[in-house]
């Protein structure tokens, strides 16, 4: 047995001790639809890759995703200190820590793009899945009402599949030589990487800290074409570079929830809501790739008298290559007044100087980005209006982007809104979040885009998971 089937043996064997250790505690938890959920999560997620025409994507390893669930990305992506008890957040693992039911998370994202460089303007439209994922407290708090424990700390487990980066442009320009010949240029681009992400979370007293785990794997492809299309002589030049990545992830989250008014949540006669401050930090170090890559360079020529001629410059297939993406260092405050309202800010650092990539060698810069939102329900205990228990959401945030583009660094900003609409039936509960993101992106005078993104998320809510039997 190698090294890596040997390691892989380990994994699956702690990972199936621990789930037949579930099983028999907690004889109420379905295993096939634990097994069945995860099946599904994967699946559709690598199948879902979008595409639109962005030729930003041409430099480092694509358009960067977010890691935020759609709910806070509509808050501006305030995602490092936020804590809500039925929805997932990905930004910070110590949040999995506070869930108090299971929750299963979808999110779509739809783009409306305009892209303008002085001379040419293009609008299309795209969508995308933008994750999957579940999560659920391994102690379920109705054991404790049950029981009348009071547990000292609480467990979250979650799991994730997000895109990490995308690909996806497709340009051409036509040019004439000194000579007078007309020729194209074809720029193409595809593909992406992915993370696929394991967390767990404690919490103990006013403390929590959790830890995220999982894979980053991916393909990029791109490709770069000169074809000349009058009737002469000239070769055409094909050039291919496509290479796969694959790391290690991890990632680092601690949380700290103050209540400022214990006191008066404390007297029933005049109980008031809690009115408490979140501080959330997380650490990501930086994640060492492994890369292997195709190289192609190839000419070809029609002539008459010859037929076709093909010369091939470069050609190499299975180069092994490493490379280093960059750590990342976060900050959050938020301040929630019961379930009325919050409000919070963000700061994250992302260290791109130390990108690097022998597959596909390029400088970066580092990144900052700051993210200012909050959340408002007019009436979070109504039970006449879905409207009145609604949450209305707003945020603003300005980030750098790591790519650089004859000597000027990308930058974007923009304003997000959206809705979080509370549903139940049947005993249980779920959450649809609608909003929108206007903004942009631009370098300078050279290349602008103006963008839309609508961002829509479905959170299922299960109270049954890890919950005893008490009554045959």
């Amino acid at each position: 047995m190698t090294k890596a089937k040997a390691h892989k043996s380990i994994v699956f064997n702690i990972f199936g001790a621990f789930l037949a250790d579930m099983r028999s505690r907690y004889s109420s938890l379905n295993m096939n639809k634990l097994f069945t959920w995860l099946l599904i999560l994967v699946g559709l997620q690598l199948s879902a890759q979008g595409g639109i025409n962005s030729p930003f994507s041409r430099f480092g390893i694509g358009d960067l995703n977010s890691e935020s669930p759609m709910h806070i990305r509509q808050m501006g992506g305030i995602g490092t200190s936020y804590i809500d008890l039925y929805q997932l957040n990905f930004d910070n693992p110590a949040s999995l820590s506070h869930l108090q039911s299971a929750a299963f998370d979808v999110g779509l994202d739809f783009n409306r793009s305009t892209i303008m460089d002085g001379n040419n303007t293009s609008t299309q439209w795209s969508g995308n899945l933008g994750y999957l994922a579940m999560g659920f407290p391994l102690r379920n708090p109705f054991n404790a009402l049950f029981t009348q424990e009071n547990y000292k700390f609480n467990w979250g487990m979650g799991f994730a599949v997000l895109p990490n980066s995308s690909v996806s442009y497709d340009i051409s320009r036509t040019d004439v030589s000194e000579l007078g010949d007309v020729f194209e240029r074809n720029f193409t681009g595809t593909g992406g990487s992915f993370k696929a992400i394991w967390g767990n979370a404690i919490k103990y007293g006013d403390f929590s800290f959790g830890a995220n785990i999982g894979w980053l794997f991916g393909q990029l492809n791109y490709q770069r074409n000169v074809d000349f299309t009058s009737e002469q002589s000239a070769f055409d030049n094909s050039f291919l570079n496509s290479y796969s990545l694959r790391g290690f992830y991890s990632k680092l989250g601690l949380m700290y929830v103050g209540v400022l008014n214990k006191e008066e949540t404390k007297d029933i006669a005049k109980r008031q809501a809690p009115k408490s401050i979140s501080v959330g930090l997380t650490f990501k170090p930086g994640i060492n790739i492994s890369t292997k890559a195709d190289i192609s360079e190839i000419s070809t020529a029609n002539i008459l008298a010859f037929g076709i001629l093909s010369d091939t410059l470069n050609f190499a297939v299975d180069q092994l290559g490493s490379g280093k993406l960059p750590g990342e260092l976060a900050f959050g405050v938020n301040y929630t007044h019961g379930l009325k309202y919050s409000v919070g800010i963000d700061i994250r650092q992302v260290f791109w100087s130390n990108y690097t990539n022998e597959a596909n060698p390029e400088s970066l810069e580092n990144t900052l980005r700051i993210g200012i939102g909050g959340q408002f329900r007019p009436n979070p205990t109504s039970l006449k209006s879905i409207l009145a228990r609604s949450s209305y959401r707003l945020g603003f945030y300005m980030e750098d982007d790591p790519r650089v583009i004859e000597n000027e660094q990308i930058s974007s900003y923009g304003m997000t809104l959206g809705v979080g609409f509370p549903l139940a039936w049947q005993q249980k509960f779920s959450t649809v979040n609608i909003g929108v993101d206007i903004g942009n992106r631009s370098i300078g005078d050279l290349l602008s885009e103006n963008f839309a993104r609508i961002t829509f998320g479905f959170t299922f809510n299960e109270r049954n998971w890890f919950q005893k039997r008490y009554l045959n």
